[in-house]
């Protein structure tokens, strides 16, 4: 697995512990909805902006967000 994907995975668990749906990260972020969907498909990875704005949009500290997607990766 590598950073990009494990990232996704965390923001994917994320939105799953708060009900929300792509849709709605999208709604919260500013970012276009088929970039989101594209990301959480791990088509394309997130970028820091990206991961900034998300992270905020979910109230959680950026750094506590790529920790956790570090902690996947073993």
């Amino acid at each position: 697995m590598h950073l990009s994907a494990a990232v996704a995975a965390v923001v994917r668990s994320l939105l799953s512990d708060r009900g929300w749906s792509g849709r709605q990260l999208a709604r919260e972020t500013g970012i276009n909805q088929a970039t989101v969907a594209r990301k959480l498909r791990e088509d394309s990875p997130f970028d820091l902006d990206d991961l900034q704005a998300i992270a905020r949009a979910l109230s959680v500290d950026l750094l506590d967000l790529l920790g956790a997607a570090t902690r996947l990766l073993g």
